[in-house]
């Protein structure tokens, strides 16, 4: 079996991949620190599901940006990238929000 060459935009997902995962990671530390320590979180109930959701798509997209790095072949790599892409945006968005509820309450 023929050794499969790699792509000249294979670099580009990886160093996507990598990217993203590290501002996952990032996030996820952050967002724990905020919830542990903020008490408008502990009190609403609504926080504290929001919070919930943004680090379980944050958890995803950094696992998914590590499958990404793992993965050989490009097809892969670049659908791996989109959705871990895809999953840290919509993790920033809920961030957003509860940041935009904190912010509206106080």
């Amino acid at each position: 079996m023929a050794t499969p060459i790699a792509s000249p935009h294979e670099s580009h997902y990886d160093l996507v991949a990598a990217a993203i995962a590290t501002a996952a990671a990032t996030m996820l530390t952050l967002l724990t620190t905020l919830g542990s320590s903020n008490s408008s979180i502990e009190s609403s109930v609504l926080l504290r599901a929001l919070l919930e959701v943004e680090l379980l798509v944050l958890e995803f997209a950094l696992l998914v940006g590590v499958v990404a790095l793992l993965q050989r072949r490009e097809l892969q790599k670049r659908r791996y990238t989109f959705a871990s892409a895809s999953l840290l945006i919509l993790g920033t968005i809920l961030l957003w929000l509860s940041a935009t509820i904190i912010i509206a309450a106080a």
